[in-house]
């Protein structure tokens, strides 16, 4: 297990149903054998640049233990929902 850390944006037209939009995330990390360590919802903010239409998203940051090996997996989930205007992982530890 490695340690990661995921910051998303969710479409702000979801913004109500983000609460469950994080718990399906965490619980797919979850059914992967992974471990969160910590969320931090940081709430609306405005983009840098216009997505998909949009100038806010509601931004949270995600920290986890997870088996390099099912990286791709999670991140063709990320790819898949809609509600996720953009998203990046990046390794903490070597």
């Amino acid at each position: 297990m490695k340690k990661y850390e995921c910051t998303f944006i969710i479409n702000p037209d979801k913004e109500e149903e983000a609460d469950e939009l994080i718990d399906s995330i965490t619980s797919f990390i979850k059914d992967e054998n992974g471990e969160i360590e910590d969320i931090d919802k940081w709430g609306p903010r405005k983009l840098a640049y216009p997505i998909d239409g949009y100038k806010d998203g509601f931004y949270t940051v995600m920290n986890f233990d997870f088996d390099p090996g099912k990286v791709e997996n999670f991140k063709n989930f990320m790819q898949k929902d809609s509600n996720i205007l953009r998203y990046i992982i990046v390794l903490k530890e070597g």
